[in-house]
């Protein structure tokens, strides 16, 4: 006689129970894997930005103090009306892997020879996109901006086509580069550096006295921002781009206003031009875990602040000793400044 088979399948209601078990797992378990993977990816960040503000450092120590900037080494592509002015389109097609890749570029200059970067301007604006940009922003521009198309757009748009360019990463704050509008266009006299871009007075005055060195940022370097975590245009009518135009009219892929100004294009509520997609700038700048930035200090350390701390704290983004006057400013940094005045008549940056 045969045995006799006991065994038996499943009934539905216990292939549903199984089921059922697994979807909640899945939905318990993927908000810490994806939790896990933002902070790596932050983790990642911090080494990347790190690397760069010390590339920032040693530049400014070979060359006086004067941090890469639009308003020191830059300047002589952005204004062709000072002394040893030089033409922007000198910069397209091949040059040399420190050149910069526009007027506002000062990310080349810094770590061009030292990473290797492709002497060629759209591959090398490729690589501080991809190679050298956050883990986080993983995000593809949708297209080149197509306004005011230089002799190389071409070049920018097959790589943009085929390989892909990553959103921008990180942004200078022009609050901390850029000079009080009283200096116009000069010449500091010390070893061909010039200055005279100026982001105006809104919503703190800058010393008049004031450059882009790293002995004139304040009285704690700690303190001070160099750089930050930011993507600067995501538009309504072409989405994410970046500007390859030489001698960009704005900020371009290398600078913003900074996170206590209502108006910035790359963190603000409610930027300047209508045309920017909000809360899209946000969520893209603000990328990591708690809706986080990671910000590279003067003296080289890297921390992460939110979004709630970065719209409060004015002190870190200005240079000490601007007196400030809250145009433009969010409400939390009204706020606080407003109590960090006290009694006196001013507030200021410390």
């Amino acid at each position: 006689m045969s045995k006799r088979n006991n065994r038996r399948g499943f009934t539905l209601i216990e292939l549903l129970v199984v089921i059922a078990i697994i979807a909640l797992l899945i939905g318990i378990l993927l908000p810490a894997l994806g939790q896990a993977r933002g902070t790596a990816r932050s983790i990642v960040c911090r080494s990347n930005t790190r690397s760069i503000g010390q590339f920032q450092t040693v530049y400014a120590i070979d060359n006086s103090e004067y941090l890469s900037a639009a308003t020191t080494n830059l300047a002589p592509y952005k204004w062709q009306n000072i002394t040893g002015a030089l033409d922007p389109e000198e910069l397209i097609f091949n040059t040399t892997s420190t050149s910069p890749t526009t007027s506002l570029d000062w990310l080349s200059p810094i770590m061009g020879d030292a990473v290797n970067l492709s002497p060629n301007r759209a591959e090398r604006t490729a690589q501080l996109f991809n190679d050298w940009g956050c883990a986080g922003a993983t995000s593809y521009n949708d297209t080149v901006y197509p306004v005011g198309k230089p002799d190389d757009f071409d070049e920018f748009d097959l790589i943009a086509q085929t390989v892909g360019i990553k959103q921008v990463s990180y942004l200078a704050p022009t609050s901390m580069y850029f000079l009080h509008p009283s200096k116009g266009f000069q010449h500091d006299g010390n070893g061909g550096f010039r200055f005279g871009w100026t982001d105006g007075t809104n919503p703190a005055e800058k010393p008049t006295e004031y450059l882009a060195r790293l002995d004139r940022v304040g009285v704690q370097p700690s303190g001070k921002v160099m750089f930050a975590d930011g993507t600067r245009f995501m538009s309504t009518n072409v989405g994410l781009d970046f500007d390859p135009d030489p001698n960009p009219n704005f900020f371009s892929s290398f600078y913003a206003n900074n996170p206590t100004i209502e108006g910035s294009t790359a963190y603000g509520r409610n930027p300047f031009t209508a045309s920017v997609r909000t809360p899209d700038n946000q969520i893209l700048s603000f990328r990591h875990p708690n809706s986080s930035i990671n910000i590279t200090y003067m003296d080289g350390h890297v921390d992460g602040v939110n979004q709630d701390e970065a719209y409060s704290d004015p002190n870190p983004w200005w240079p000490s000793g601007s007196v400030w006057n809250g145009t433009d400013a969010t409400e939390e940094a009204k706020a606080f400044m407003e109590e960090q005045k006290g009694n006196r008549d001013v507030a200021k940056i410390y």
